[in-house]
């Protein structure tokens, strides 16, 4: 049985550190927490391990109770708390399998963490009945408010409404009042979108993996984006779209040409960068990707003339394409078979050296 405070109120109402394991100890925690804390819907989630743990063992199971917790702050530093407080578990108690004591989707979070080190056998939420008179609904309201105020629901309850007030504020004074609406449908659509898509665990998890590669994607797509931008700005002042349709594609390509190879070249510098740090074997895919892009520029430039004209030369294209295949080719067979013959050669002469 694991009970999971993944915002570590057990530790701050009673003080005690966790891990806690036993069935003595829990119970003892507990209803210490309990008394520091009796509206915490936590105290409901170790009282119901206890419980889950009783009837298991009557029923003639091996069992252990314990409780584990993150931090305040939540995040990723409460999963690595709770991925170290399990270890110190799962060492002194062997296991097959756990079952996840719950009280809502907060603590249920911290889940693929514990996964990762157990399987989860089960998962049981523990809910809690409520008062149902009018005084007792505002007292949950006062508690939930007061919720709010916990480092990690503050940002987005607290913080988001507080940066929006102050900019209705400036707005107001600054005469641009109606601009009011447009700010807040920004605000809320950017924040749906991060969240909606993962956007802001996905930038966590590029930068915890490498910052060089993050910084210089994203430093690559904004040039790609400036570089689409203005194509299309230069080839609508030079051909109307879309009655001129095949000039107006080949001047974007013109236009987008050199800009764009530029932004996709500091990406693939980054992953270079990266490579080289990391001394991997496969630094040739990106020296490959250079020479393509060299290519590539002279391939867009020949093809612009002839979707404007279908009536002009083919020779430069099919030359250029031609080269350009043939020396990436030329290239990946070199890179790839230069550690074969290296290592047989190795392999050869090593009963020589033995001797």
């Amino acid at each position: 049985m694991l009970s999971v405070d993944k915002d570590n109120d057990i530790g701050r109402n009673t003080g005690v550190s966790t891990p806690i394991m036993g069935r003595d100890k829990v119970a003892s925690v507990a209803t210490l927490f309990a008394i520091k804390s009796p509206e915490d819907s936590d105290t409901n989630s170790v009282f119901a391990a206890i419980n889950t743990y009783d009837s298991l063992i009557d029923e003639g199971f091996t069992v252990e109770v314990a409780v584990i917790a993150g931090t305040e702050e939540g995040g990723f530093k409460a999963d690595l708390k709770v991925a170290s407080e399990l270890d110190y578990i799962l060492n002194n108690f062997k296991t097959d399998g756990v079952i996840f004591i719950s009280d809502g989707a907060a603590d249920e979070q911290v889940i693929p963490t514990i996964q990762s080190k157990v399987p989860v056998m089960s998962v049981k939420r523990v809910f809690v009945q409520q008062e149902k008179t009018v005084e007792g609904t505002y007292i949950l309201l006062y508690r939930y408010l007061k919720k709010l105020a916990e480092p990690q629901y503050s940002p987005i309850a607290l913080g988001v409404p507080g940066i929006f007030i102050i900019s209705m504020i400036a707005l107001y004074f600054a005469n641009l009042l109606n601009y009011a609406l447009i700010i807040l449908g920004i605000l809320v659509g950017a924040v749906l979108i991060l969240k909606g898509f993962n956007i802001d665990g996905a930038v966590k998890s590029a930068w915890t993996e490498s910052p060089i590669k993050l910084i210089t994607s994203v430093i690559g797509a904004i040039i790609a984006l400036v570089a689409t931008y203005r194509g299309i700005s230069l080839a609508l002042q030079g051909a109307k779209f879309p009655d001129e349709l095949a000039k107006f594609t080949s001047l974007v390509l013109i236009n987008i040409n050199d800009l764009l190879l530029i932004g996709i070249a500091i990406y693939i510098g980054g992953r270079l960068v990266v490579k080289y740090l990391e001394d991997s074997p496969k630094l040739w895919h990106e020296l490959v990707g250079f020479v393509a892009l060299v290519f590539i520029r002279q391939i867009i430039i020949d093809a612009a003339p002839i979707i404007a004209d279908p009536n002009s030369s083919l020779v430069s294209l099919i030359f250029t394409a031609g080269m350009g295949a043939l020396i990436c080719a030329l290239l990946v067979v070199i890179f790839t078979l230069t550690p074969r013959f290296r290592k047989r050669i190795q392999n050869r002469a090593a009963p020589i050296g033995n001797a």
